[in-house]
């Protein structure tokens, strides 16, 4: 069983290979289903998976990734188009500042636990939103740093969508892979232990705090790539782009695609892309924020699993129906045997009236 099981998922990831190698080649609108939908799921899930692996990993939610994501963003806005660095120095100088910013407040965050810790997560999501607003000798306020040309890679222009498309999907996949492969590191299963319990891996000898502070600083990692790939996907950066809907939209991405597995990052990102989409086009007479909120609270109310794991949810709905109904025909059945018959009532009643003229006196 276990063999079969172990083919069944190589099969299935095979066969994911295969169709996001040929996505851009078979889809019928291209530059709605490779721009709109396939490289903005890439760059939003990658940003996603930093805040479900800070998630599943640590314990800690965050609602800062954005943060380190403009950060990245802005830093290779800045460098290049106002000052001339070459991408080649300004995208890993970015990355790494971002990192480092996400270092620092990692120091301060990881103390809190809890809705503490979501609460000054978020506080400093909206610092760097007004930082960047107010800042407007260097960032432009609210018109943004534009006109961003998109780089070259092997010779090869990203202005290209499918470049672009398979340039974002090498990264999504290397940085799951590294996400993933941390997850396995002794740092890994140490973070994992003190999840669980950090009184006893304290006592074991472990650091907790320095651990926390590492995988806080790995996830602002993370969330940088994805700011770096989205600067050249929109061609701008704005303070808009990490207002408080921003951060709320990563939020509902890992909720819907699923906060507990990695690979929910994408489905949820592909999710939520593809419902905003069809309902700015019209195919949908709902606003689109009002929408996305109501399929939150759907997927929050019955399928806390996400869509990564709606299968298995179904599955129990499925079973929980049957021992509802079985346990509804057996009390009918019940009640129906119980129950006795008119004859029954007739004979006792007789019965009973005989009885008390036998003990009448004569």
């Amino acid at each position: 069983m276990t063999w079969a099981r172990a083919n069944v998922r190589i099969l299935v990831a095979i066969l994911i290979v295969i169709a996001l190698v040929a996505f851009p080649f078979v889809v019928p609108r291209p530059q709605f289903w490779v721009v709109s939908v396939g490289i903005r799921s890439l760059w939003l899930g990658i940003v996603a998976l930093s805040l479900i692996w800070l998630s599943r990993y640590t314990g800690m939610l965050s609602l800062g990734q954005m943060t380190f994501w403009a950060v990245a963003g802005y830093g290779v806005a800045i460098m290049s188009t106002q000052n001339g660095v070459p991408y080649s120095i300004s995208i890993p100088v970015a990355i790494a500042l971002a990192t480092v910013v996400g270092a620092l407040v990692g120091l301060i965050a990881v103390r809190t636990q809890g809705v503490y810790f979501l609460m000054l997560t978020l506080a400093t999501s909206q610092l760097a939103f007004y930082l960047v607003l107010n800042a407007a000798s260097v960032t432009r306020g609210y018109v943004g740093i534009g006109n961003i040309d998109r780089p070259e890679f092997l010779g090869l222009s990203m202005s290209d969508r499918n470049v672009f498309y398979f340039v974002a999907l090498a990264l999504a996949a290397a940085v799951s892979a590294l996400a993933w492969y941390a997850t396995r590191t002794p740092f890994g299963l140490a973070l994992q232990g003190i999840r669980d319990s950090p009184e006893r891996m304290r006592a074991l000898g472990y650091n907790v705090y320095l651990h926390r502070v590492a995988a806080f600083t790995f996830a602002s990692f993370i969330a940088a790539v994805s700011g770096a790939l989205a600067l050249f996907y929109h061609g701008r950066i704005t303070p808009g782009a990490i207002d408080l809907i921003r951060s709320i939209d990563v939020l509902i991405v890992s909720v819907l695609g699923g906060i507990h597995s990695l690979a929910g990052a994408f489905i949820g990102a592909l999710g939520l892309t593809t419902l905003q989409n069809f309902a700015q086009e019209g195919y949908i007479q709902v606003r689109r924020i009002t929408l996305t909120g109501v399929v939150f609270v759907a997927v929050l109310l019955f399928f806390r699993g996400g869509i990564v794991d709606l299968p298995n949810q179904l599955r129990e709905y499925r079973r929980s129906a049957s021992r509802q109904w079985a346990r509804f025909r057996s009390r009918k059945h019940d009640g129906r045997t119980d129950r006795p018959s008119g004859a029954d009532v007739s004979d006792s009643a007789g019965g009973a009236d005989g009885r008390d003229r036998q003990q009448l006196p004569r």
